[in-house]
């Protein structure tokens, strides 16, 4: 009795007396059937007529239009996808046959090379949340109700996780669609996409809600570890570049990671409501490391404020420049506390600027909210422009108080910073934050002539680390003193005395003469 191939008799066109029972296995599951174990190596199989599985002509006799519930046809296309044991729908959001057939295509290759995780994540995200992860945009919704954050504090943390989980995800710009939902594209056929930063025309929307999808297991910590070397490696091998690009990535790293900190036991209450992956997402990430942090000046403070005492003092339309100037150098204000500054917040009686909450400021911690000591003649100086004050801010501007309106980077006093910061430029100052590099300049001269605390208090670090790890410049030659005793008591100024060394007689070379005499 002659025995039949099962799956040669349902596919007559496909040879299967070559393969091995391990490689006939995974032909069955090709076809949908949960027979595999998930430990098993993915292997490329054949479909139909010999194509790849990675090959679009094989999944154009794949793709279909689907009934649903009603009896009715789907316009646009979807597939069903088996693998390793797994099998799920895809819907494809498209009408035409053959871009279908490529997005079926590119789905089947990440799930080869990412997994059913990542795949399900990127392309079905509602499967996804099926499984009972939650996802970044649960997950974000969940905090805010839950935990209190500084506004700018926040939004600097969620930016960074959704730059990350984009990175990982590959995600990007985004697809127009138009009013019906279909896909835009130009007079060639071709798709149009809108800026993930384009806030106009909705890029910005679409891309956040692309990421907002994904459930926090994308975030695993060898996936965030080959996002980061692939961001390193944009950046080649110039070492300033890379340099900067060590600081921006554990910047996101670390603020990242921040919301799920479970300081004061916030996470208990996010556990009650969410399902959270184990462990947290960025737990076991390693930062970069980024080498000194230590600021090194690279201008004189002297001559900087010489130089705005001529360049920006005598000019009334550059008035307001230098008091910004002179709050940034001699006071180590910050650019938010410089631009909500108001004339209450003074105190002339006691020679302070009071940094507090008011309604237009909210302190960036505990310890800055504090009392800064000006010197006399910032006083004398801080006395004038009040008395020709024309409103409560000490920094007046054309443009209305609006913070808790605006969006987190607005700064009133937008139209003086601007000006100033090309001055500086033009000075020596090149950083991109060059108001803060003035107040990173007088931490700089604290911690070289008054020494570190001095700096840390000036400053209002929580940390006396924070100040010795960014602001401890010493330009000043330490010594221990010892080598006074070196000197000569009789003649201040001079060393010890020398001895004189004995002269040395060389002795004089014979002539030729008295060598023949001498010889014979």
């Amino acid at each position: 009795m002659s025995t039949t191939n099962p799956y040669r008799s349902r596919h007559p066109s496909t040879r299967t007396h070559n393969l091995s029972e391990h490689e006939g296995a995974l032909l069955v599951a090709t076809d949908a059937q949960p027979v595999h174990s998930e430990n098993a190596q993915p292997v490329i199989l054949k479909g139909v007529g010999g194509v790849s599985r990675t090959d679009i002509r094989y999944w154009q006799e794949r793709v279909e239009k689907v009934a649903g519930r009603g009896g009715k046809e789907s316009p646009n296309y979807s597939v069903q996808i088996a693998h390793l044991g797994k099998r799920h729908r895809f819907k494809l959001r498209t009408s035409e046959k053959r871009a279908a057939a490529g997005k079926a295509q590119a789905i089947y290759r990440t799930i080869l090379e990412k997994g059913w995780d990542e795949a399900l994540a990127e392309h079905n995200p509602k499967a996804a949340r099926r499984s009972g992860c939650a996802t970044i945009g649960e997950y974000l919704a969940e905090l805010e109700t839950t935990v209190q954050l500084r506004k700018s504090t926040g939004r600097a943390y969620v930016q960074a996780l959704r730059a990350i989980a984009a990175g990982v995800a590959g995600i990007g710009d985004q697809a127009a669609v138009d009013e019906s939902g279909q896909v835009r594209k130009d007079r060639r056929g071709r798709i149009i996409y809108v800026s993930r930063r384009d806030r106009y025309s909705g890029g910005v929307t679409a891309w956040q809600a692309k990421v907002d999808a994904l459930p926090l297991s994308v975030l695993k910590d060898e996936a965030v570890q080959k996002w980061k070397l692939a961001y390193l490696a944009e950046h080649g091998t110039n070492p300033v570049k890379l340099q900067r690009a060590k600081h921006t990535v554990n910047s996101m790293i670390r603020s990242a990671r921040s919301l799920f900190s479970n300081r004061k036991d916030r996470l208990k209450h996010l556990r009650a409501k969410l399902s959270l992956p184990e462990p947290l997402p960025l737990k076991g990430v390693s930062l970069e490391d980024e080498g000194t942090k230590r600021y090194v000046s690279k201008v004189d403070a002297r001559q900087l404020i010489a130089g705005a005492k001529r360049d920006l003092a005598g000019d009334p339309a550059r008035t307001e420049q230098f008091k910004i100037f002179c709050l940034g150098l001699l006071a180590g204000l910050r650019k938010r506390e410089i631009d909500t500054l108001l004339w209450d917040q003074v105190k002339f009686e006691l020679g302070q600027i009071h940094i507090c909450r008011t309604e237009h400021f909210e302190p960036k911690s505990k310890e800055s909210e504090a009392k800064v000591y000006c010197d006399a003649e910032l006083l004398a100086l801080l006395r004038g422009w009040q008395a020709q004050a024309r409103g409560p801010f000490v920094i007046e501007c054309k443009r209305k108080a609006r913070y808790h309106k605006a969006p987190v980077g607005y700064y009133r006093a937008e139209e003086h910073f601007r000006p100033l910061y090309a001055w500086l430029g033009v000075q020596g100052i090149t950083d991109n934050k060059k108001l803060h590099t003035l107040r990173k300049e007088l931490g700089s001269v604290l911690a070289n002539e008054q020494g570190i605390f001095a700096a840390q208090q000036v400053l209002r670090h929580a940390h006396i680390q924070t100040t010795a790890r960014h602001y401890a410049d010493k330009r000043r030659t330490i010594t221990a003193g010892l080598g006074a005793l070196l000197g000569d008591v009789t003649e201040p100024g001079k060393v010890i005395a020398f001895p004189v060394p004995e002269p040395v007689t060389t002795p004089v070379a014979k002539s030729a003469k008295n060598r023949g005499a001498m010889s014979a």
